[in-house]
């Protein structure tokens, strides 16, 4: 072994250390290509990153000017990487070209005596960086291969530390958004209270995977459509917009109806997407389905088109599977709440949310000296209806009368089935003489029509308020005793003092 290579290598091993000991990334491909360069002379040398998309992004260079590799970076990411640079891709291996002008595909005109030489490196199988050398006089023989080796081994081993630590921190964020759901998933939240929740996982799954803007929608069946609940990006304000699942528009719909992943890299030549208000470039609609039943769709926009691809929706399938066991949990809590508070027979509140509800409104009109009425009200002579006609005619009748209260009481009154055939309505803000028109309006109704073989069907009622009965302990019982009055009087009769 002669001197001269003796020291050459003494000081591809210094290099290499000095490699391995710079403190960030891009310190130490920089160093990397600067080391080549020097190995291989007349050379420029540069490394570039692939990401999952195909885009490429220039980490560092020697023996180009910046405007010239940028023009490079936007080229390849406008038009493709070249033939030479996908060969390194598919085959994993690096790639060798010792005259460019033999190279028939070579994108620029070929250096009179220039070689080209691509080394790829690979993270779980995948080139996720290319290390180029190119020369102008220089043939890049299998012994400059030789000699370049190492150093692209070591850069290759400190991109993949990197990488994997990016992967951890990565792994760790997605753990905690899981974790989000989980414990959103086990508490028992109001309506707006999911919303926030919701919109943070959104937050924190933008920020970690760079997405503009995502979306939850939930599939309300009362409206056939899917409604806005959270969102992070340009649209988040809109909560509460609809999609009309029944119109079967759009890219959300579409997988909500397939329950499948919806995917298009360009919304310009997609017949699916359907014009936002806000830019949108790509999109990547994922279902929301738990027990083979979809409960929404979890949607991430771009205005760049190509911004997605097959990988997010590996990425977002987790996720996805998260969101749809939170709301999921939620409606089914939300179900089992509301079932334990109503009566299955009418759908009205029972006693149980009586004795929680009427305290607190009648103590808020108190607070706010607002009037309040209490409307105690029965069938007229419903045993005998049970009696002669049998139970499944009368419980005919008390489904007709709840649907003829319905529709007249208003969003913000209170209706509850006190007993076998009686009903309180809390009215708020609402004085005797108003309540007794409301039960004017409930006899106009097609109720009155109701008939058996008793003849028509009607009922009595008993009203309380609390500005006319301000002395009163308990108002309820004020307005049980008025219907009783009104039961002495016969059939039909409203008492409210």
């Amino acid at each position: 072994m002669t001197a001269r290579t003796r020291t050459r290598n003494v000081v591809e091993l210094a290099e290499l250390r000095a490699i391995l000991q710079e403190r960030t990334r891009r310190k130490a491909v920089q160093r990397a290509v600067e080391v080549i360069a020097r190995l291989v002379p007349s050379s420029s040398v540069t490394l570039f990153s692939v990401n999952p998309r195909g885009h490429a992004h220039f980490e560092a260079w020697v023996g180009l000017e910046g405007g010239v590799v940028r023009a490079a970076e936007r080229s390849f990411n406008r038009n493709g990487l070249p033939p030479n640079l996908l060969e390194v891709i598919r085959t994993k291996r690096e790639f060798v070209v010792e005259d460019l002008r033999t190279y028939a595909e070579w994108r620029t005109p070929a250096p009179a005596a220039g070689s080209w030489a691509g080394f790829p490196i690979l993270l779980h199988g995948r080139v996720i960086a290319i290390l180029n050398v190119q020369t102008r006089r220089q043939r890049i023989t299998p012994d400059v291969v030789a000699a370049i080796r190492p150093v692209v081994d070591t850069v290759g081993l400190l991109i993949l530390r990197y990488e994997e630590a990016r992967e951890l921190v990565a792994r760790n964020q997605e753990i905690g958004i899981l974790y989000a759901m989980a414990t959103a998933g086990a508490e028992q939240l109001d309506d707006q209270t999911l919303r926030e929740r919701m919109g943070q996982i959104l937050g924190r799954i933008a920020h970690a995977r760079g997405y503009e803007h995502a979306f939850v929608f939930i599939y309300d069946p009362h409206q056939e459509a899917l409604v806005l609940q959270a969102g992070r990006g340009q649209g988040s304000e809109q909560a509460g917009m609809t999609l009309s699942v029944q119109e079967g528009k759009g890219i959300v719909v579409r997988a909500y109806s397939s329950c499948r992943p919806v995917l298009v890299r360009d919304t310009q030549r997609s017949r699916v997407f359907v014009t936002a208000p806000w830019p949108v470039g790509s999109e990547l609609a994922m279902p929301l389905v738990v027990g083979g039943h979809c409960v929404g769709v979890l949607d991430v926009e771009s205005r760049k088109p190509q911004a997605f691809t097959r990988l997010d929706i590996g990425v977002l399938r987790p996720f996805a599977s998260g969101l749809a066991l939170l709301i999921d949990n939620q409606q089914k809590t939300h179900l089992l709440h509301d079932q334990a508070m109503r009566d299955p027979l009418t759908g009205f509140f029972n006693r149980r949310m009586m004795d929680q509800v009427v305290p607190r409104e009648i103590e808020r009109a108190c607070r706010y000296h607002r009037d309040l009425s209490l409307v105690m009200l029965d069938i007229d002579e419903f045993k005998a209806i049970n009696d002669h006609e049998g139970h499944e005619a009368g419980d005919h009748v008390l489904r007709v009368f709840s649907q003829c209260i319905r529709q007249v009481v208003r969003a913000s009154d209170f209706v509850y089935r006190y007993g076998g055939d009686e009903f309180l309505i809390l009215l708020p803000e609402t004085s005797s003489a108003e309540a007794r028109e409301m039960l004017a309006r409930l006899n106009a109704t097609g109720f009155p029509e109701l008939t058996t073989s008793l003849g028509r069907v009607t009922f009595s009622a008993g009203i309380a308020s609390y500005a006319l009965d301000a002395g009163a302990e308990d108002l309820v019982k004020v307005a049980d005793d008025r219907l009783y009055q009104s039961k002495r009087l016969g059939k039909g009769h409203i008492t409210i003092r």
